[in-house]
């Protein structure tokens, strides 16, 4: 009996130990942690300070066109004008400091979620989705998104790489297995805060790149939902994206559009200064 118990305890021994090591963390798992994933490098990497004074600039740039605006109203006496003029211009300036104030925070988050990921994680990613039983098991990508938060910590750095699984996957999908598709083989990765592209033309990530994306195409064979939830998942980030899109064409045209009418403005305000000049040279009748 006592054999049988102290065999009993070590199975239950090996169980938890096995349910410790496949054990996953995920910043989406708690309560605004998928928030501080974008929002901690944003702040402790200081990146707001620039979103912060870059706005302002932008802001004191467009009172330009308010300038060239109020000296061409200055040959003209229109008190109502004024005070109107008097109330618009806060506004002004209070509408480009927000709009580019989004932009530049929407740019952020865009490049967040693309992730600059570094050659050594981008090989541990690899390896995983290669090894990984994608059919079989129904929280794959979850742990690989684990893991490879875990390998990345252990490498120093200071942020996860992944939110979720889903996150993970459609990483995968959009920097592997596209370019594979279109057979352009660029696929990107960081080194020391530089941007390569030559990831594939190493003998032993091109093995990696092609094991990965083959099992990975076997598991779609097999289990279509994974390339369905793929795209379920996808439909949020293209609803992001296209605001991103949306914002970054409206900050070019209003930029454009105050550029050309400063450029009118104040090609009229020289015409009326030299027009000026030209008649007050002539002699007054006496």
């Amino acid at each position: 009996m006592s054999m049988i118990s102290d065999e009993s305890e070590m199975d239950l021994e090996k169980c938890v130990q096995m349910y410790e090591e496949e054990e996953i963390e995920l910043p989406e798992d708690s309560s605004g942690g998928k928030l501080t994933y974008f929002l901690a490098p944003y702040f402790f990497e200081k990146t707001w300070i620039s979103d912060i004074i870059l706005p302002l600039s932008a802001a004191y740039s467009s009172s330009f066109v308010l300038l060239a605006y109020s000296s061409l109203r200055g040959f003209y006496d229109d008190q109502l004008e004024t005070k109107l003029s008097d109330i618009f211009s806060p506004l002004w300036m209070i509408i480009h400091y927000f709009l580019c104030f989004t932009v530049f925070f929407m740019n952020f988050i865009y490049h967040r979620k693309k992730i600059d990921i570094e050659t050594k994680v981008l090989q541990k990613l690899l390896k995983e989705v290669g090894e990984m039983d994608l059919t079989g098991d129904p929280v794959a990508w979850r742990k690989i998104a684990s893991r490879v938060n875990h390998f990345s910590e252990e490498k120093g750095y200071h942020y996860s790489v992944f939110y979720g699984g889903g996150h993970c996957m459609r990483f995968f999908v959009r920097e592997l297995v596209k370019p594979i598709e279109r057979q352009t083989y660029d696929i990107r990765c960081y080194c020391e805060g530089k941007m390569y592209r030559n990831f594939w033309k190493n003998p032993s990530n091109k093995v990696l790149v092609e094991r990965a994306v083959a099992n990975y195409d076997e598991s779609v064979e097999n289990f279509g939902e994974l390339s369905y939830t793929a795209e379920e998942d996808g439909c949020r980030d293209d609803i992001f994206e296209k605001s991103r899109s949306i914002f970054n064409t409206s900050m070019l045209y209003l930029g454009t559009i105050e550029v050309a009418s400063f450029m009118i403005m104040a090609l009229a305000l020289l015409v009326l200064l030299i027009s000026r000049a030209i008649f007050n040279s002539f002699p007054t009748p006496q």
